[in-house]
């Protein structure tokens, strides 16, 4: 008898060599596998180069591309930028110079790579242009000769009537990106502004402009600041209609002679034809009595006036109406009647008095004020 919790030894044995038997051959067939494993992985290793000289095969995992495979790999279509890497498109304007500014060596145009935002006009004449062909502008002239319109009213006025008293750096301190100035004052304040590369433009100024300048300084700030044509249009023509109907005023008015006085009591000028008023009656079809080489405008030489004979005087003063100017110059009269009824017009009544926006040109408000002066003229003769 055995005792118990033995087995027998040959038992043992029997179980643990059939076990090592099958261990045996698990790991023949192992070794099988990995061996023909390893042989396909040889054989694929061998068609690499093949693969490379066409259609490369796919791959299970691919890398994140990198920016130089970006940028050097070739693209069956061309790459669309996204929209806020987009470079935007340059909004360019391009303000060219009149013939009659070329004249005086102002050849070449004013570029800007967008349109201005900022603008400062130093003179009063391109106003009234650029406001109703919707320029910004941040600050103008100060003006006794006209009112801007309402929609201008918290543009800041700049106080120019003494120039050698403006400091220039106020309108550097205001960061415009266009300043528009009298060329006469290039030398002073140009080269203030253009010193510290603000953009100047230049205009025909001064207390004479004609209406022929004001015409072509116009026609260029159309065709730069006029957007789609329309508000700049209806400019242009105004002009061509003053034009039209002055044909027929020449026609009605032709041989009648006119003096053009321009007073603030006690003093008394005579203008030329040359001059604002006298280049308006001019232009209406009035022959100009004075001439003078030297200057549109000179102090009135009373020996000289008695010896002229206009059909027609007209006078102009620093008053806001008309009927305020006729007040003035009637009190000056009584200083001197004698002189004054001397001038048969004068002394006849063939006398129109102005107001103070037909002493120096504010732009194409000239186009009204003759306009309404023809009218004035031709009722005067009619009657």
């Amino acid at each position: 008898m055995m005792k118990p919790g033995f087995e027998p030894v040959f038992i043992n044995k029997s179980i643990r060599l059939r076990k090592d038997k099958e261990m045996l051959m698990f790991k023949k067939l192992l070794l099988t596998s990995l061996a023909a494993v390893f042989a396909i992985g040889a054989i694929g290793c061998s068609t690499k180069p093949e693969e490379k000289a066409g259609t490369p095969a796919p791959t299970e995992q691919t890398a994140e591309p990198t920016e130089a495979s970006v940028t050097e790999a070739p693209s069956k279509e061309p790459a669309t930028e996204a929209p806020e890497t987009a470079v935007p498109e340059i909004d360019g304007i391009v303000i060219n110079y009149p013939e009659n500014m070329k004249k005086l060596g102002y050849t070449e145009p004013v570029e800007l790579e967008k349109m201005p935002q900022r603008v400062v006009c130093m003179s009063t004449t391109p106003v009234l242009a650029l406001n109703r062909l919707g320029v910004n502008m941040i600050a103008v002239p100060k003006s006794a000769v006209v009112q801007w319109p309402e929609n201008m009213k918290d543009v800041a006025l700049l106080q120019l009537s003494h120039n050698e008293n403006f400091d220039i750096e106020t309108v550097v301190a205001m960061e415009p990106d266009l300043v528009i100035l009298g060329y006469t004052s290039q030398d002073t304040y140009g080269k203030v502004l253009e010193g510290v590369n603000i953009p100047v433009y230049y205009v025909d100024a001064g207390h004479t402009v004609s209406y022929d300048s004001i015409k072509q300084q116009t026609e260029v700030l159309v065709e730069a600041f006029g957007g789609d044509g329309t508000e700049g249009a209806q400019i242009m023509k105004s002009f061509t209609d003053l034009e039209a109907r002055l044909t027929e005023t020449k026609k009605a008015l032709e041989g009648k002679t006119v003096m053009v006085l321009q007073s603030s009591p006690p003093s008394h000028y005579i203008q030329t034809k040359g001059g604002t008023l006298g280049s308006m009656a001019e232009m209406i079809g009035l022959t100009n009595v004075y001439e003078n080489e030297a200057s549109f405008m000179a102090p009135i030489d009373f020996e000289t006036a008695l010896e002229l004979e206009p059909d027609l005087v007209l006078a102009v003063g620093m008053s806001p109406s008309s009927e305020g100017h006729r007040q003035v110059m009637e009190e000056d009269y009584k200083n001197n009647p004698d002189y004054w009824n001397s001038i048969r017009a004068i002394a006849e009544g063939d006398i129109i008095y102005l107001p103070v926006n037909y002493i120096s040109s504010a732009g194409i408000n000239v186009v009204d004020h003759i306009g309404a002066l023809a009218d004035l003229i031709t009722a005067h003769f009619a009657g």
